[in-house]
């Protein structure tokens, strides 16, 4: 069976992943002296999480490298701006933004992909005569983190002692650079890796494995607790018409609305997911029927008040939906749940459509 662009995009991710820890393998034996160090750190890479990678630079990075200050900023290459993911600063109390021509040093680094290393930052073609908490006083050195000429972050390192810096501490501390490098891209591509397998790749909502899962979890809650648990499903009316009117492109922008439109209308705990093609599904804990009418009908109605452009012309389009609460006299398990939203459903489309229809348990056994 061929592979979806999903699955084949997720085996990408992997291959690069594996490919990334091999090459981490092999920066190990760089040097004997070091190792220590170097084995400590590679045990951030196995954490596979930014936040756990942080905490340990934070906590250790200052006296492997026998440094007082660093600070290490994540790169958005499309919006040129730098991010702060760590440091330990006492003059920095919050993470911040920050544009990369807002850095001269930093923008340096990135756009010429080099190293700077100055022996006194008050001195140096950077300075720019103001207080600037991210150097202090003395040497100091800027890295651009990067991935297969891809730059991922900054490490800047600085120190008030009058000590040089030599050239086997630099060494050192680009071999660190590099393991670093190869953390936050690693630790990227797990967090890239694990989204993909729950949102739904065009809407960003959740994807229907992850709803099924979270739709029995909240089934097997109903029952236990003696919570309510209501659904909806919602469809878009006449969507082929859409693509064939005005190019998949524009179907593709309305599924994108109608998917942030439930995800606002959504609490924390409730789930909005993209069901397939052009049906998605609320799954709404300790809510009744009623209520679930409610939330959809505002969906429905918010809805219609978005304009749309094709080929030159506006347009709107409706949504029909069908509401089905927990039955556990009745129900069994959550297709029979969701048997019950889709009859509501079918009976708002067959009914004149934009419309939303409750549902009933016993219409599911009658036949």
């Amino acid at each position: 069976m061929e592979k979806t662009e999903w699955e084949k995009s997720r085996y990408q991710e992997l291959i690069s992943l594996r490919a990334l820890m091999k090459k981490q393998k092999e920066l190990l034996g760089a040097s004997l002296k070091q190792s220590e160090h170097l084995v400590f750190l590679h045990k951030t890479i196995s954490l596979l999480s930014l936040k756990e990678i942080s905490d340990v630079l934070v906590s250790r990075l200052p006296s492997i490298l026998s440094i007082h200050y660093f600070t290490l900023f994540l790169y958005d290459k499309d919006k040129r701006k730098l991010n702060l993911m760590c440091h330990n600063h006492p003059g920095i109390e919050d993470l911040f933004s920050l544009p990369l021509s807002r850095s001269p040093v930093m923008e340096d680094a990135v756009v010429n992909c080099h190293y700077i290393l100055e022996q006194d930052f008050n001195k140096s073609r950077y300075y720019q005569r103001v207080d600037n908490p991210l150097f202090r006083r003395g040497f100091f050195v800027t890295i651009p983190l990067m991935i297969e000429n891809e730059t991922v972050g900054v490490l800047n390192i600085n120190d008030g002692d009058e000590e040089s810096f030599s050239v086997s501490d630099l060494d050192f501390v680009l071999n660190i650079a590099e393991f670093i490098s190869m953390s936050i891209s690693n630790a990227v591509l797990y967090e890239r890796t694990k989204k993909l397998s729950v949102t739904d790749g065009l809407t960003g909502i959740t994807n229907r494995p992850s709803m099924d899962r979270a739709l029995w979890n909240e089934f097997e809650r109903s029952v236990r607790y003696n919570v309510p648990l209501s659904i909806v499903l919602l469809d878009v009316d006449h969507f082929k018409a859409v693509n064939d009117n005005h190019g998949h492109q524009k179907g593709d922008e309305v599924l994108v609305a109608v998917a942030s439109l439930i995800q606002k209308a959504c609490r924390t705990n409730d789930v909005a997911a993209r069901y397939g093609g052009e049906e998605f599904v609320m799954v709404l804990p300790q809510t009744t029927s009623q209520g679930a009418f409610i939330i959809a009908e505002r969906v429905r109605e918010e809805m219609m008040k978005i304009s749309f452009t094709g080929d030159g012309s506006k347009f709107s389009v409706t949504t029909s939906c069908g509401v089905a609460e927990l039955d556990t006299d009745l129900m069994k398990d959550t297709d029979q749940l969701i048997e019950v939203a889709d009859q509501a459903l079918y009976e708002a489309k067959n009914s004149g459509r934009n419309k939303t229809v409750i549902g009933h348990a016993k219409n599911a056994s009658e036949d």
